[in-house]
């Protein structure tokens, strides 16, 4: 026999140490729960602006090694310009206290790539003068290589894999729904990318193989992209694989 108790905390009533432990372990317990199958990655948040020389990344959280992180907004003194900067979020082992579990987290400015430990949240390569942009025209600008913020490397936290951003996803099924000779094929899928918060990675490899009839295969956040922009061009035409002799697409 089981028993589901929560804590009433009435007026009157001795504070007992069982009732704080039933409260903290109850949301912890429904989170590792609904998420146990989940990859590493990020959950939501993090909107990136410029603004008076500096970077300000907003608050947000992330999924890691089975517990949900949160961090704080961040203002980052920024002047490098003209190069390509990632936004990168890095998570470093945790520690007991006596009260507390406690993990360090560090937001940061570096060239290149997110290292190990590191998400990526955001790359760009910003103008003096300029704006980081956001507004994206279609899929394909949201790779412009000046004052853009490029999320399409971001590893966001899905069931079995990595998925690839949201909003990436959004502009892609709002691209397919705004034409009005897509296939039906598309159609639902970007029906999907609208309706269901994240898109399984399964589920991205197995439309963009059917859809471009490509063999089923693991593919990387670039290698889905890049489909995803020939498919979005492509209106209600089929795609023809194009023969290629220079390796994955790297953007």
């Amino acid at each position: 026999m089981q028993y589901d108790a929560k804590p009433l905390f009435c007026k009157g009533r001795v504070l007992k140490t069982e009732s704080l432990e039933a409260l903290r372990d109850f949301p912890l317990q429904l989170v590792k729960m609904g998420l146990a199958d989940w990859a590493d990655g990020v959950l939501f948040g993090f909107d990136i602006r410029y603004e008076n020389e500096c970077i300000l990344v907003g608050k947000g959280a992330v999924w890691h090694q089975g517990q949900a992180v949160m961090t704080k907004d961040e203002i980052l003194p920024f002047d490098a310009f003209e190069q390509q900067v990632t936004v990168c979020l890095r998570l470093y082992p945790g520690a007991y206290t006596d009260d507390f579990y406690v993990r360090r987290l560090e937001l940061r400015l570096k060239n290149g790539e997110a290292g190990r430990d590191e998400l990526e949240l955001g790359r760009f390569r910003l103008s003096k003068g300029a704006r980081l942009r956001k507004d994206y025209r279609d899929l394909a600008d949201c790779r412009t290589a000046y004052n853009t913020l490029d999320i399409t490397q971001v590893p966001y936290a899905g069931p079995g894999g990595v998925t690839a951003a949201p909003d990436v996803l959004r502009i892609f099924a709002r691209m397919v729904l705004d034409n009005p000779q897509a296939a039906d094929f598309d159609v639902h899928f970007a029906l999907s990318c609208l309706a269901c918060q994240p898109v399984s990675r399964e589920c991205l490899l197995r439309y963009v193989s059917r859809r471009l009839k490509e063999p089923l295969r693991e593919l990387s956040h670039s290698e889905i992209f890049e489909r995803l922009v020939r498919i979005s061009g492509a209106g209600g035409r089929s795609v023809k694989r194009e023969h290629r002799t220079d390796g994955p697409a790297v953007f």
